[in-house]
């Protein structure tokens, strides 16, 4: 067989190996992704055990990320002092998703006893068992009286 011939096949398997990967990549981005009641109930259920004082676990909602930072009694002690408004809120709604590969951003709203509106947003990824919490970042509390966007019935 001729030099150009093997050179020819040696790429020709070269180039099938590099789609093959991009192929692969993209079915594996396209299964990860979820609907976002998913992403919600996971953070329900973090929410529901701080309110409960369930510290073990609200961290098993945790990603491996965040169990490597912390133990059960630092992240107790960390989700007591950043996120009191967490386990105190009298009710929460869920904004939007977005969606980056193995990795979700959802918008969560806290409302407080004294009607005041605490935006979150959590960082979620997804691991070998499902969607973690990977962290949570509070916003600016919004004053009594304000509204969330969209259409009320």
């Amino acid at each position: 067989m001729r030099r150009e011939i093997k050179v020819g096949i040696v790429l020709t398997c070269f180039g099938l190996c590099i789609v093959a990967a991009f192929v692969q990549r993209a079915f594996e981005l396209r299964r990860v992704r979820a609907r976002p009641a998913e992403l919600y109930e996971v953070v329900s259920r973090q929410v529901n055990a701080f309110r409960d004082a369930d510290f073990s676990r609200a961290y098993q909602q945790a990603s491996m990320h965040l169990q490597e930072r912390f133990n059960v009694e630092a992240f107790a002690d960390f989700a007591r002092k950043e996120y009191p408004e967490i386990s105190h809120a009298e009710r929460i709604e869920f904004g939007p998703v977005r969606f980056a590969g193995r990795q979700a951003l959802v918008q969560v709203y806290f409302f407080t006893s004294s009607g005041d509106v605490v935006p979150c947003l959590y960082s979620l990824v997804y691991e070998e068992h499902g969607w973690k919490i990977d962290g949570a970042r509070l916003e600016k509390r919004w004053p009594r009286g304000s509204r969330l966007g969209g259409m009320r019935s």
